[in-house]
């Protein structure tokens, strides 16, 4: 078992250093963004396949087995939704991020906007939102590891995930993850239906099975439905937001190349049913993994043989370093691009390379030290991360709109939240994140009406400009 992980993970260590062929000087737009080269086939697996983390693989999974149906309406519903939004969404994106040649969120921002305040504000909150999704990776790979190698001290293991994800980065950038990534979704998808066609398998081999799918399930209630409605909306919309998804886009060759990955991406949903069922196998075979999120690996363990659970883990271990490395490719540059402008483009790589292994050295400790499960945390980066969306909407639609509405949008719906959340306060069940949207776009419109912005153009109306003048000059 542990050879066939070791010489899965040798194999995509090799593919970063083959991604690098042609492109072995980067820039720093060719190191954050890939030179926006991407076409639809590698863009797909670089963000639809980067969408699947290890919070599917074992969270998912965990949800059913520890929370039953109102955590099923809620990871269905936000992924569905979330590639219609990217679909038309996206190619706005691509398009205002070639307008004013950005590689990050607060460059356009600054630049639309023409604040470097706002820069840093949403800077700063990319930042702090990030970490939750790193420390998420580290989560799972703990889990994967404890099954790998349970006598091994879980630190020096993920310290080792740690490096490999850093070679990633420092080999070729996002270009290496991109490639790195189809290697994942390759194991991920052949892990995920091996492991649910087995148990299936299983499963009608006894029909005498003590629990049924129904009380498995236990009955919602209307706080349960209330809270996974209402994020469905939150993560779905605020899905266009995260920042290694801006990046993604910006890496692609055209927003036909972004729609066209958008349009396959529901394919990816085939896992859902599986995991649900290796849940539900689980639990009516009275599996009891150590925790709700090892129920797929603790299932693994018990159906296959030791070089296939290898496979599997190694897949599981894939999905949360390819993650990684992307996240960690996010945030390099909003440190040395945003926070710190004045850098010429080889001091921004370097320089980011530093920052990607303080973020990988916190998210690890971060991990050592939590115990919640894995899909909490992805609730916490949703209702943060969202908060710039009205700002987008904005900028695309709103002239009028000054960065101070933003920024005043944005500090009180997210003091707002913690002091919801502090309090304890529930509002029958509410996502917090929606509150705080809600608080967001009435501070932003109240201080519009108060001191509107003059003289300024929307995105949407500049871009139409731009490709007119474009189509009249090549009139002949």
């Amino acid at each position: 078992m542990l050879a066939v992980f070791i010489a899965v993970m040798a194999l995509s260590l090799g593919i970063a250093l083959w991604s690098r062929r042609g492109h072995s000087n980067p820039d720093a737009r060719e190191f954050f963004v890939a030179s926006g080269q991407f076409g639809p086939i590698l863009f797909f697996f670089l963000s639809v396949g980067e969408t699947y983390s290890i919070a599917s693989m074992l969270g998912f999974p965990g949800g059913v087995y520890a929370g039953g149906e109102g955590f099923v309406l809620w990871f269905f519903g936000y992924i569905l939704i979330a590639a219609p939004c990217i679909y038309f969404v996206g190619p706005w994106i691509w398009r205002a991020g070639a307008l004013y040649g950005s590689a990050t969120i607060p460059d356009f921002f600054r630049d639309h906007f023409e604040s470097r305040g706002l820069e840093i504000l949403i800077t700063l909150s990319s930042i702090i939102l990030l970490v939750p999704i790193g420390t998420m990776q580290f989560l799972g790979l703990k889990l994967v590891f404890t099954g790998l190698a349970p006598e091994a001290r879980s630190i020096f293991l993920t310290s080792l995930a740690g490096l490999l994800t850093f070679a990633y980065v420092v080999i070729a950038g996002l270009r290496a993850s991109a490639f790195v990534a189809v290697l994942k979704d390759i194991l991920m998808m052949a892990s995920i239906l091996l492991v649910g066609f087995v148990a299936l398998a299983a499963w009608n081999a006894e029909p005498s099975m003590p629990v049924s799918l129904a009380e498995t399930m236990p009955e919602p209630t209307r706080p349960d439905l209330i809270f996974a409605i209402s994020t469905i909306v939150l993560q779905a919309v605020g899905f266009c937001m995260i920042p290694q998804n801006w990046a993604f886009i910006f890496s692609a060759n055209s927003p036909r190349a972004i729609q066209r990955a958008q349009i396959v991406a529901p394919i990816y949903m085939l896992m859902f049913p599986l995991l649900m069922m290796v849940a539900y196998y689980a639990k009516g075979q009275g599996i009891v993994p150590p925790e709700p999120d090892f129920v797929f690996l603790s299932t693994a363990i018990a159906l296959l043989p030791d070089w296939v659970v290898g496979l599997v883990m190694a897949a599981v271990a894939l999905s949360g370093l390819v993650i990684l490395s992307s996240v960690c490719l996010a945030i390099g540059p909003l440190i040395t691009r945003n926070l710190v402008p004045s850098l010429d483009g080889t001091a921004q790589q370097r320089w980011s390379k530093v920052v990607i292994a303080a973020f990988l050295i916190f998210s690890l400790v971060g991990a050592e030290t939590s115990v919640q499960l894995i899909a909490t945390l992805n609730n916490v980066f949703y209702f943060g991360i969202v908060q710039t969306l009205p700002g987008l909407v904005a900028a695309m639609l709103f002239p009028r709109v000054p960065a101070r509405a933003l920024i005043a949008g944005i500090l009180v719906a997210d003091g707002a939240m913690l002091a919801v959340k502090a309090a304890g306060w529930t509002f029958g069940g509410l996502n917090v994140g929606v509150i705080g949207l809600a608080i967001n776009v009435a501070v932003l419109a109240l201080v519009t009406l108060a001191a509107p912005r003059i003289g300024a153009r929307a995105v949407i109306p500049l871009l139409r400009e731009a490709h007119t003048g474009r189509a009249s000059s090549s009139t002949p």
